[in-house]
């Protein structure tokens, strides 16, 4: 024996579109911004790269800061090719490495990168 069932239709139901209480998203300047944060990463890799290959820079980078000689070490940083200005500072554990950007004339991006060096 088969059963059918008969089912009522369900009441469609107008749904009234709620406003948001926040603005539009606009995604132009965050996008200006992950530009931005990419050439840093590049950058940086630029440092990274230029100390990893060389462990005579390597050294002079460590004796530099040693001697808290910060002109050294800065010369050291530009010789890596790197064409973003680099703020450096370090400690008897490692340095720091912060780079920044703007987009669209806006501060908008920072990278700071901290490499240990000792205990």
């Amino acid at each position: 024996m088969f059963y059918v069932h008969y089912r009522k239709p369900l009441p469609r139901y107008c749904r009234r579109q709620q406003e948001s209480p926040f603005p539009p998203v606009d995604t132009s300047m965050f996008n200006q911004a992950l530009l931005a944060y990419q050439t840093l990463l590049t950058h940086g890799s630029i440092i990274i790269n230029s100390l990893v290959s060389s462990e005579e820079k390597m050294k002079q980078l460590m004796d530099a800061a040693q001697a808290s000689d910060d002109a050294d070490v800065d010369r050291i940083i530009r010789e890596t090719g790197v064409p973003t200005i680099v703020e450096t500072s370090y400690n008897p554990t490692g340095v720091t490495f912060t780079l920044r950007s703007d987009a669209g004339g806006t501060p908008c991006c920072t990278l700071t990168m901290y490499i240990r060096w000792g205990f």
